[in-house]
């Protein structure tokens, strides 16, 4: 001990200021607590980090379930088919991601799921998952003081995989929706729901990962969380330690169908606008412009002389009757700002556009070969999922092969082909080879891919591209637009 510390004076001082300390500490549930020491007369300041103790941990936890598992309910469904019974869960899903909701009987006629849900209201509104309740003809809800009631549905949201439920209740426990927003990878978590029937189960763990796309629709933005979900979680809230919901789990990575420490939640501030609208319209409308956005990168950033970060590359308008199309804007624009915001990614565009009111006029300004550009632009209403089937691939094209930096094989379209294949652009080069090992296939470019344009060159016919080709002495790397299965897109091929 520091002699200076040896006097009874002082070490009753010490002494007092310890407690005061560990007083600081006690007081909180989780987290650090940083406290400024003074070391003896000097000036010097340093930061002392406390860790809670595990009963203060502990208690951490209890205090939340006393918070919020009131307001979590299981919800059972009934849902009649003349069709052979299907495992519920979310149709089309990708097998590493299934459906969380169990099963338990099911015959041909009749399929019965269970899942969970979080009451948000007083007055008996519940936030679910659209694949727990979206296709039930009966749903049953029950409270974690052992009430049963009959549920109506409000609306629901396929989208997002959100779903508002009913009950005709009063007075009850509900849960805070926090903002998501603010949540931080590392941060602790908890779910609670109903895996495998289950009622009123909770599990801890963090926040693995926020912002999580998955490549499952224009709104995946997934928080990841390594607390334990199951069949029977989905539409359950995952809680941080304030007590606030900050998602609505939906989804799990596994290979058995149970938790394998990975999944995943749909943001509060995502589900709270869902919510919103379901109540109060009964559906969701969003904003909708007709375009295919995919990032900037830095190949095409130099091909059109745009030298800013972020922006949303438009790879190609949907039709004529958009309101994209109407407004002028084509295949290969950046848009750089929506109405007055600046734009820093697709995703954050394709959000923007949605939250959008329809009908509204708004101003676009993009890039266009250099040149930066303003138009207006009236936001229609965005059709929901659709199941367009790819246009085919033909053959009979002109011969006129070309080969060399990029390893491309490639005939002129003609018109035969441009009825066949619908093309968009009613010209162009057609790949009938792309060589092993080459530029293009590191690229992903692949035969029946229709090129439209080389960096800022045209290209209608194959000759077209074999002159731009000759063009590429001393460059590393160049942008080739691309029409693929009635889609327009932009690949950059790496020539080192």
């Amino acid at each position: 001990m520091d002699a200076k510390l040896n006097s009874p004076g002082k070490r009753l001082a010490a002494a007092k200021a310890l407690v005061f300390v560990l007083a600081l500490a006690l007081a909180v549930s989780v987290g650090f607590s940083i406290e400024k020491v003074v070391m003896g007369q000097s000036a010097q300041q340093t930061q002392q980090t406390q860790l809670p103790s595990p009963v203060d941990l502990s208690r951490a936890f209890i205090n939340v379930a006393k918070q919020v598992e009131p307001a979590v309910v299981n919800i059972d469904v009934v849902e009649r088919s003349k069709q052979a019974a299907v495992p519920r869960g979310r149709r089309g899903a990708i097998p590493q991601f299934p459906g969380l909701p169990g099963f338990g009987d099911m015959t041909p006629q009749v399929q019965r799921g269970t899942g969970s849900g979080v009451i948000i209201s007083p007055d008996g509104y519940i936030l679910t998952n659209n694949h727990v309740a979206g296709e039930a003809d009966d749903i049953k809800v029950k409270l974690g003081d052992g009430r049963e009631f009959k549920a109506t549905r409000v609306g629901t949201d396929s989208e997002t995989d959100l779903a508002v439920i009913k009950i005709n209740a009063h007075d009850l426990p509900f849960a805070r929706l926090g903002n998501s927003d603010s949540a931080q990878q590392g941060e602790w978590v908890v779910a609670l729901g109903s895996p495998f029937g289950l009622q009123q189960t909770m599990t801890a763990g963090i926040i693995s990962a926020v912002g999580r796309n998955l490549g499952r629709g224009s709104f995946d933005n997934y928080i990841q969380t390594d607390a334990s979900i199951n069949p029977g979680n989905s539409g359950g809230p995952l809680v941080n330690m304030n007590g606030e919901v900050v998602g609505i789990n939906t989804l799990i990575y596994s290979e058995s169908g149970t938790s394998a420490g990975v999944g995943f939640s749909i943001p509060s501030n995502l589900a709270n606008k869902v919510y919103a609208s379901l109540v109060k319209n009964g559906k969701v409308t969003r904003g909708f412009l007709g375009v295919t956005l995919q990032p900037v990168d830095e190949a095409y950033a130099k091909t059109v002389g745009y030298d800013k970060k972020g922006g949303a590359l438009v790879s190609d308008v949907r039709n004529n009757n958009t309101p994209a199309a109407r407004a002028g804007l084509r295949s290969g624009d950046v848009i750089v700002e929506f109405d007055g915001n600046a734009v820093t990614s697709p995703r954050q565009l394709t959000d923007l556009v949605a939250d959008e009111p329809v009908g509204t006029t708004v101003q676009v300004k993009y890039l266009r070969d250099g040149r930066l550009e303003t138009t207006s632009l009236k936001v229609a209403e965005r059709p929901g999922p659709n199941g367009e089937v790819a246009a085919g691939r033909g053959g009979g094209a002109e011969e006129e092969n070309t080969t060399g930096k990029l390893g491309l094989g490639v005939k002129t379209v003609t018109p035969d082909l441009v009825q066949e294949l619908k093309l968009k652009i009613n010209s162009g080069a057609i790949v009938e080879e792309v060589e092993p090992g080459s530029p293009s296939e590191g690229a992903g470019i692949r035969e029946g891919d229709v090129i439209h344009r080389i960096g800022r060159t045209q290209v209608t016919t194959a000759a077209d591209l074999t002159r731009a080709i000759r063009s590429l002495a001393g460059q590393k790397e160049v942008v080739l637009q691309v029409e693929r299965d009635g889609q327009l897109q932009f690949l950059t091929v790496n020539l080192e």
